[in-house]
């Protein structure tokens, strides 16, 4: 797969507020003795056992056997799985204290960006064939051609707005050199026409945040971001905010894994949770259905809304960078979290995606 060499281009190996290890590891054991039972604490998750939900726990023992191994997924924090809307497996390889831990998720951050969208399309408050410009006219440069952006090329990411990711993404966490973030993305040089050429990168879930923000008529976005939160029971998190008022749309959340895990179920239920439908049904299915092609991503995966498309697998997912995945399979109702910590120096990397997927593949296998 090219999937993560081509992102590598595209995210952010250092921004400010994430919470990355630059120390080299260390010698001797790194990780605690395997055990996956999920731990039953007052959150609200259901625990089950694996066999009561249709897993093989013999493959998902060698799983984890795996998973804890002192030569494997050296970076790898979490693994969490849900299946049939129960926690069925759950384990910290560093430490069991890390339930706890707020993760930065980095790019997942999007797909939960795309759904704050949603819940302003499902108001009417936002049109996908309506232009950018006629939501945040005033953050606009001389330059015609960039009123042809529509929120459909903003949620695709196909502005065809140019972007450093080093450069440009930290800019978005610098209140006090640039005012603005809108102001940011926008400025930034037109090099094709929208809808012609996909480019992942940061600046589009920001233009998102400025639509939402406008739309909704609010000086920012907390209110947005805690009306979504709150009735999933999400109350212990970090969003990172410009003094603009945004929420940073593409990096900057930080969150643990058990909510993490929450968001995918929302996501597997069409936007139910608890009887209340806090998502449209209709925008879930928009939101992960493929409108940019495999060869237009340049990867093997399609693109939705801020969503990863897994036809292989009929699956959806966000990532982040080092290896924060959140990986959705509607068909085996089954949810897979897993956080890493993104660099740990002395070569070693976060869990690519192949790393990644060879775990899914492998709790697929379990689940059937």
């Amino acid at each position: 797969m090219v999937i993560i060499r081509i992102l590598k281009r595209f995210i952010v190996m250092l921004i400010p507020g994430s919470i990355l290890l630059s120390s080299c590891l260390p010698d001797g054991e790194m990780k605690t003795t395997v055990n996956h039972q999920p731990v039953q604490v007052a959150d609200g998750w259901d625990i089950s056992a694996p066999s009561d939900q249709g897993f093989n726990t013999g493959k998902l023992q060698d799983i984890y056997e795996m998973m804890f191994s002192e030569d494997e997924f050296i970076t790898s924090t979490s693994l969490l799985i849900v299946r049939n809307g129960k926690l069925v497996s759950e384990s910290y390889f560093k430490n069991g204290r890390d339930i706890n831990k707020k993760v930065s998720v980095q790019g997942i951050t999007k797909s939960i960006t795309s759904l704050l969208a949603g819940a302003g399309w499902e108001r009417n408050l936002i049109e996908l064939d309506d232009s950018i410009y006629n939501y945040i006219p005033y953050y606009f440069d001389g330059d015609q051609n960039k009123r042809e952006m529509t929120v459909r090329h903003m949620l695709t990411m196909t502005t065809g707005l140019d972007w450093d990711h080093e450069q440009h993404s930290v800019d978005l966490f610098n209140s006090k050199r640039f005012p603005s973030t809108i102001r940011i993305v926008l400025t930034k040089p037109y090099l094709s026409a929208p809808g012609s050429t996909f480019f992942y990168n940061q600046g589009p879930p920001q233009l998102a945040m400025g639509i939402l923000k406008r739309a909704y008529n609010l000086t920012a976005t907390d209110s947005i971001v805690n009306n979504f939160f709150d009735p999933l029971g999400i109350d212990d998190f970090i969003w990172e905010q410009h003094e603009d008022g945004l929420h940073i749309g593409g990096l900057g959340l930080h969150m643990r894994p058990r909510d993490l895990a929450r968001i995918g179920q929302l996501c597997l239920q069409k936007g139910s949770w608890d009887g209340s439908q806090l998502i449209s049904s209709e925008w879930i299915d928009l939101a992960t259905s493929m409108h940019i092609k495999p060869e237009m991503t340049g990867t093997s995966f399609g693109y939705g809304y801020y969503w990863w498309i897994d036809e292989e697998n009929e699956a959806f997912f966000a990532m982040g960078d080092g290896g924060q995945y959140l990986y959705i399979v509607p068909g085996k109702d089954l949810v897979i979290v897993h956080t890493a910590s993104p660099s740990v120096g002395s070569g070693y990397n976060g869990i690519e995606f192949e790393e990644f997927l060879s775990i899914v593949n492998l709790v697929i296998d379990a689940a059937d």
